[in-house]
């Protein structure tokens, strides 16, 4: 097949348009020396003043106010996936055509790019794009600079490719020469191929390889520009030592820079001159590239079993803390060889690589220093097998929408990376590694699996995936940076199809007309920067350590969009990227989104149409709407955004700011929440209620139910569905846009059964901790289950069953233990609570958090307990906000503070506490108030409703011990004023 470029597109063009405008006009002075490039005039007004005109369409935040210097810094930020690579060869094609420009150099930070990159500029199908569907007649004559394998005793050679390159004739309107090095080879050092002068023989005068470069007046390309700071020693030598007359920048992510000290201390991106901003949100609101979908599994155990490592002893051995819930830490020392499983056998195939002065090195690859710990959770095989079992079930499901749903098919490919290449290559004994052989059993059962779904007319697609069912192995293969030194010859015909072989990857056929089977693709972060494949649909993310990289950065190798089998790129339809991480990744959707809205500068001022839009969303006129802005100092008369309260307003009106999140507003400029002062004035007044329902009680249940407890265990364990299998569930996010920012949503995932019983006794204390029923009492009951019903599965003596039966205890607890307990009134004293000291004095203030997670503007009345507005919902800011005339003081209640023990086997704490007075004027009434944002007593969930019974309950028997209390829970559809009449009424 061919991959058939698109000319045209307009997030493309606009970037070549802008290059070649800022040059437009301005003086350029033919070569001297035939293998010089014309001269551009740099202090030519001209451009200066195309510069500023073309980035009226940047940000003001983006436009950089720094003199042109030594040389021209052009800046082009282009989300991954969106064509780079294309637009800077578009380019220099365009800046030949135009102003004579053929010598460039193209430095980029890897190998893996400079292959990729090669390999674009080489190909025929490009040269034919440019030269014949672009028009331009011209062809690249590109010079991979390559590091010299072989050094040679005697004569020294000068690179050949820097000669050519030099030598090449800038009178020559047919050939563009492009000098292609990678970072490494930059880096000057005394004996360095570029800085070295001894050669036998030279170039046009020159020894060095750098001066006879920076002769020819070069422009500099540099792809991937944060791997290329200021301050980096490669960028250092372009610019002190080939010193270009021009150095473009092309990439998603820049540096940056710092400036200021503590408080004062500003952080940037290192923009000079950026002429062009496709930034990430961009990409995706235009569909630009692929969507993604995020999803993760919870761990298996939720046991929270930790490996800290404590010391390092240098180069001799590593002390481990193994920390498990609920049991005492245990002490490992171990030395390089010996192996992690000693600790937990979750490990097993984990061994100390070696171990350095303060860090240690496993042989998996992951480098750990003191300190730092290893979650056993993601250890697991299992945890692992179900994380492939979840990429595989993703893959097919994509696949064949992408083969039979279409009139074309696209070849889908899935990505894996992981930490331990020995779990996927074989070893010297020929033993096939756990992760190799977990991955073709379970890419066996999904073929299987999908081949018996298929209908009669999927003929095709069946031929595929039996193809793929003959030959297992032919459809995976790896690269893993040690394969470059591999002398394998199978391993070398992978490494050569996944970095080179793009084409032969997304083809369905093979040169011999067989099925081309390869699509699951195995890689150890090696595949990152520089590689990619447009069909890319799943990448897999084995083993993750929760890392801090760009979450851009991660999920780039799958974001472009795809090609049919023909090579045509398909951009009118929606695509998404699975990508499956492990629970410590559980935030990796939030974190792209706010990485995506992070990258977009607030906007300086609204437009009409936005007022318009927002003002029908708020109800209200675009005048009424402005009028508001305005009297809130929001906006001058122009619309223009003030500064001073720009944050207030995002935060009062998210909807004004575009392609933000409102949890990213917030994060700029994070503020503290002041804690709420609790006005003493007002706590004499409430204190005698506060101290009655600060009471310590206890809750005694019947005599009797200890008699029926057995049946009830039995009656539960025979309900269906107590003993169940272990089911891995994953929780699905798909990173969309609506239109205007980045937003996550949920969708539906998978479930997977595990094998994962638990020993007998273990299975007991569970449920007993967790209920409270003796072992004895189960145990008994169990024996009896299985004479009625026959023996228990063991493997189905797990913990879902163990969860399953808590469950049935807690429903059944909560619908029939009403009416079979009393409370007493304790003997402990009254201490310290939420609003006193031990004392019994007020204290001064109060976390708001405690009593409301969110701040209304305004000061409440002087009869409520805090000077602040502080809620949770709605409808509690309408009791805090209304001013009822019966009531002397009122409060809310701080969250949790005040113990009730319950039948549900928690506390509870109502809401609000209200001291009425009587219309007499003779008696104060103490209502305390639950209050529930929901429309009617059904909508309450079965645990809330007998919370609430429960606290009727103690209520009552409060007012029986001489302090009269009426507790009344408050639904939506009644108002407070209505509930103090009704207690009134009494």
């Amino acid at each position: 097949m061919e991959l058939i470029l698109q000319r045209g597109l307009p997030h493309q063009q606009k970037a070549v348009d802008a290059i070649s405008a800022a040059l437009n006009g301005v003086q350029i002075t033919p070569p001297v020396q035939f293998y010089e490039n014309p001269s551009i005039s740099l202090s030519d007004p001209k451009l200066a003043e195309n510069i500023r005109e073309i980035q009226k369409n940047i940000p003001a935040e983006y436009r950089s106010s720094m003199p042109i210097g030594d040389y021209l810094n052009i800046d082009i930020k282009m989300e991954t996936g969106t064509g780079k690579t294309y637009v800077y060869t578009h380019t220099i094609y365009e800046l030949h055509k135009r102003y004579g420009l053929n010598k460039f150099i193209i430095a980029v930070p890897s190998l893996a790019i400079k292959a990729g990159t090669a390999q674009f500029l080489r190909d025929e199908y490009v040269k034919r794009h440019f030269s014949d569907v672009c028009g331009y007649g011209t062809e690249i004559e590109v010079g991979v600079l390559e590091a010299p394998k072989n050094k040679k005793k005697g004569r020294s050679y000068f690179p050949s490719v820097v000669s050519d390159f030099v030598k090449g004739s800038c009178q020559n309107t047919k050939k563009i020469y492009v000098l292609l090095v990678n970072m490494q080879l930059l880096v000057v050092r005394s004996n360095g191929m570029l800085s070295r002068d001894d050669y036998d023989y030279g170039v046009e005068g020159f020894y060095r390889p750098l001066d006879a470069i920076r002769a020819t007046n070069p422009v500099v390309i540099i792809d991937e520009p944060h791997r290329f700071s200021r301050d980096q020693k490669a960028f250092k030598v372009i610019v002190d030592e080939i010193k270009p007359q021009c150095i473009i920048r092309f990439g998603a992510t820049f540096p940056e820079t710092t400036s200021g000290r503590g408080k004062n201390k500003i952080t940037v991106k290192d923009y000079q001159n950026l002429l062009y901003d496709l930034n990430a949100c961009e990409a995706f609101n235009q569909n630009l590239i692929k969507g993604v979908t995020k999803e993760h599994f919870e761990p298996v155990s939720k046991r929270e079993e930790k490996v800290k490592i404590t010391s390092i002893t240098s180069k001799d051995s590593v002390t481990f803390q193994y920390k498990k819930r609920d049991e005492s830490t245990k002490t490992f020392t171990l030395k390089t060889g010996d192996s992690l499983s000693i600790i937990n056998e979750a490990f097993e195939g984990i061994t100390i690589h070696a171990i350095g002065k303060s860090t240690v090195e496993f042989s998996n690859g992951i480098q750990k220093s003191s300190g730092e710990e290893l979650d056993v959770d993601i250890y697991m095989t299992s945890y692992q097998e179900q994380m492939i079992r979840l990429a595989l079930e993703r893959h097919f499901e994509t696949e064949k929408a992408n083969f039979c749903g279409r009139n074309f098919k696209i070849k889908t490919l899935a990505l894996f990376f992981i930490d331990d290449i020995s779990s996927y290559r074989p070893n010297e004994e020929g033993k096939t590694p756990y992760l190799l052989q977990a991955f073709e059993r379970l890419l066996k059962e999904r073929i299987e699996s999908v081949l018996s779904t298929l209908s009669e007319h999927d003929t095709e697609y069946r031929a595929y995936l039996e193809a793929s069912l003959a030959d297992i192995s032919a459809c995976h293969a790896g690269y893993f940076s040690q394969d470059n030194s591999d002398s394998d010859e199978d391993i070398a015909k992978e490494v050569e199809t996944i970095l080179h072989g793009k084409k032969q990857l997304l083809s369905f056929k093979n040169k011999d007309g067989s099925y081309n089977t390869l699509r699951f693709l195995f890689s150890k972060w090696t595949l990152k920067e520089g590689w990619d494949n447009p069909n890319v649909f799943t990448i897999a993310k084995l083993r993750s350590s929760g890392s801090e990289n760009s979450k851009l950065q991660e999920v780039g190798r799958g974001l472009r969009l795809p090609v049919d089998e023909n090579g045509n790129r398909i951009s009118n339809e929606e695509f998404q990227l699975n990508y499956i991480v492990d629970f410590t990744e559980a935030d990796f959707a939030k974190r792209l989104i706010d990485q995506i809205n992070g990258e977009i500068p607030q906007a300086s001022s609204i437009s009409e149409e936005r007022l318009e839009q927002v003002a029908k969303k708020l109800g209200m006129t675009s005048d009424e709407l402005f009028d508001a802005l305005y009297d809130k100092h929001y906006i001058d008369r122009r619309l223009n955004i003030k500064p001073d309260t720009r944050d207030a307003f995002f935060a009062e009106y998210p909807d004004f700011a575009t392609g933000l999140s409102s949890g990213k507003v917030k994060d700029r400029n994070v503020a503290k929440p002041r804690p709420v002062k609790i006005r003493k004035a007002v706590y004499s007044e409430i204190r005698e209620l506060w101290e009655a329902i600060n009471q310590r009680y206890l809750l005694f249940y019947d005599d009797d139910l200890d008699a029926d407890m057995a049946k009830v265990v039995l009656s539960l364990l025979e309900k269906p569905g107590v003993f169940t299998d272990v089911v891995m569930t994953s929780s699905r996010d798909i990173v969309k846009s609506d239109g205007s920012q980045m937003m996550i949503v949920s969708d539906t995932g998978a479930q997977y059964i595990v094998s994962k019983p638990i020993p007998y006794n273990e299975f007991l204390k569970r449920i007993t901790n967790a209920t409270n029923i003796p072992i004895k009492v189960l145990h008994e009951a169990l024996c009896e289950y299985v004479k009625r019903n026959g023996t228990i599965n063991p493997e189905r003596i797990n913990e879902n069953s163990v969860s399953m039966f808590i469950q049935q205890f807690h429903d059944w607890r909560s619908n029939n233990l009403q009416g079979r307990f009393h409370y007493a009134k304790s003997n402990t004293p009254v201490g310290a609570t939420a609003l006193t000291y031990s004392d019994g004095s007020p204290r001064e203030d109060i976390a708001q958090g405690r009593i409301g997670t969110k701040i209304a503007p305004g000061t409440p009345s002087e009869k409520y307990l805090y000077d602040a507005f502080a809620y949770d919902s709605p409808l509690e800011q309408k009791n805090i906000m209304s001013d009822i005339e019966e009531v002397i003081v009122y409060g809310k209640i701080p969250r949790s503070s005040i113990a009730i023990p319950t039948i549900t086997g928690g506390m509870y704490s109502p809401d609000f506490m209200y001291v009425v007075r009587k219309a007499s004027g003779e008696k104060e009434l103490n209502i305390v108030v639950e209050t529930k944002d929901v429309e009617n007593k059904s909508d309450l969930r079965g645990t809330e409703k007998a919370k609430i019974d429960c606290a009727r309950v103690f209520f009552d028997m409060l007012s029986k011990d001489g302090y009269t209390v009426y507790f009344r829970d408050q639904l939506n559809n009644k108002q407070m004023a209505q509930i103090i009449k009704e207690v009134l009424a009494e």
